[in-house]
């Protein structure tokens, strides 16, 4: 069973993805409220960005050590 400090880390990178997640889904929404080209391609930037800290979150998760895994 992953002790305490492990399952704080764990929960931590989880908030981390879920916040990443909302602010991509905060960010699709605003793009298709807009007709502006540049505000467009800046939300898609923003997209973008988000997805590679995504990325990086997950592989964190897997790099956190666990007891019982």
């Amino acid at each position: 069973m992953p002790g305490a400090a492990t399952r704080r880390r764990e929960a931590e990178v989880a908030e981390v993805a879920r916040a990443l997640a909302a602010a991509r889904c905060a960010a699709r929404l605003a793009g298709l409220g807009t007709g502006e080209f540049v505000v467009r391609e800046l939300l898609l930037s923003v997209i973008d960005e988000l997805n590679r800290a995504e990325r990086a979150v997950a592989k964190l998760s897997r790099l956190v050590p666990s007891q019982g895994r």
